[in-house]
């Protein structure tokens, strides 16, 4: 290893590809869902219930997952996770039936993608940064927003070209071969496992200000039952609900949306890749600003810029300018670009110690029951009044209470400080 050279940049370069295939293949979705509704003439709902299965094994799984790093490390789980998920994109690819798709890509590709998620992810930049979290929580997150913006388009040009079955088996392979090996190879949980501090500290600079953090009486020490019996747990949980639905909701139905509403298969599935461009930067920038003017704050300006966004999608109707479509992905890419570093530094933030993958865990939960209501949901209303229009309008209203739990959390987290500060019993 070169000489003074942080670790933690390569666990983050991992943690940057991992949610480039995770959260792409979450997203490609949308086109193989327009691609399964033209084939086998299923009703919206059903084929969206494959999205929501897949999410809900996802909520299920996410407890255990957590424990698992906390317990094993992300040398084990994480190639394990993109290992099922090649698999499980390689059976749906050879699914005929609804059945099948709900065990391939609902369960299998859902316990993978739990795996290779959000939770470890989170829950592992917090080992090996903590002056810049959420600015590393951002760099990472950006893995999201290059995923959609290179899988989707993708997903799409190769469901024209070959058929949406080789299409999935493509995508699997892009997992088995590349994204299982790097991290079986390259994988550490704990700076101290490569001799390093977290942040690339000196050994002398934790050494002097290691015992008077240990000693500060702001620093609290929990367990999982004060966890638990917290308000800012359940705030959080709201906050990743509220994500998970609105994430859900729009990611599932937006280019069916736009196709109903005359536009081209690709370019809707680029339209969604461009929501995926702006995501790119706009994560990195959102977790630099959530460290210097506080989680609040910068979640708030992002969730106007979202709502404008959202509002444009609700705008567009069939003789529209593609102008509208265009500002709704760029909007709606930069607001809702803030939701993964601002909750996770949150997160991170109340709760660090040595529990935080499985508390990440039982909060993605919550994330994932969103997302299984979201996908479901649009589908339904679809199909029972021909517009997903009321649909997005539930989806936009689940992202303004999200910022609504995130600000309620962290005001909690500010009373909370002051007063162990000053010696009194937190609040």
């Amino acid at each position: 290893m070169v000489a003074n050279f942080f670790y933690g940049y390569v666990i983050l370069a991992l943690c940057f590809l991992n949610m480039i295939f995770q959260r792409g293949v979450i997203g490609a979705f949308g086109v193989f869902y327009v691609a399964l509704l033209e084939e086998f003439q299923w009703t919206h709902s059903s084929v969206a219930t494959i999205a929501s299965v897949n999410a809900l094994v996802y909520a299920l799984v996410c407890p255990l997952v957590g424990w698992s790093f906390d317990r094993f490390g992300s040398r084990i789980l994480m190639p394990l996770g993109a290992l099922l998920i090649g698999i499980g994109l390689i059976l749906s690819g050879l699914s005929h039936s609804i059945w099948e798709l709900y065990f391939s890509y609902g369960v299998l590709a859902g316990i993978g993608q739990a795996g290779l998620g959000f939770v470890t992810q989170s829950a592992l930049i917090s080992h090996w940064f903590v002056q810049r979290r959420a600015t590393a929580v951002g760099i990472a997150a950006m893995g999201m927003g290059l995923g959609v913006l290179i899988i989707v388009p993708l997903a799409q040009i190769l469901i024209d070209q070959m058929g949406w079955r080789m299409a999935f088996m493509a995508l699997a392979g892009l997992g088995l071969c590349v994204v299982v090996p790097a991290n079986a190879i390259f994988q550490r949980r704990d700076p101290e496992d490569v001799g390093q501090n977290p942040d690339g500290a000196p050994s002398v600079q934790i050494h002097e200000t290691g015992p008077k953090r240990a000693s500060d009486p702001s620093h609290r020490q929990w367990t999982m039952g004060s966890v638990f019996c917290s308000f800012p747990y359940w705030a959080l949980t709201i906050n990743h609900l509220g994500l998970g639905f609105g994430n859900a909701m729009f990611y599932t139905h937006v280019v069916a949306y736009l196709v109903h509403q005359g536009f081209d298969k690709l370019l809707s599935a680029t339209i969604v890749g461009l929501i995926g461009l702006t995501r790119f930067g706009g994560t990195v920038l959102w977790g630099f600003v959530s460290d210097r003017i506080g989680r609040s704050k910068a979640y708030a300006v992002a969730i106007a810029i979202n709502t404008v966004g959202l509002l444009c999608l609700l705008a567009i109707s069939s003789d529209s300018p593609y102008v509208l479509a265009y500002a709704f992905a760029i909007l709606f890419g930069i607001g809702h670009s803030a939701s993964n570093p601002t909750s996770a530094a949150a997160v991170a933030d109340i709760f660090s110690g040595s529990r935080i993958g499985t508390i990440f865990g039982f909060l993605e939960i919550s994330f994932g029951l969103g997302m299984a209501l979201g996908a479901w949901l649009g589908g339904y209303v679809y199909d029972i009044t021909g517009s997903y229009r009321w649909a997005f309008i539930v989806g936009l209203l689940s992202f303004v209470t999200s910022y609504l739990a995130i600000q309620l959390s962290m005001a909690w987290n500010d009373r909370s400080l002051a007063r162990l500060r000053t010696g009194k019993s937190p609040i």
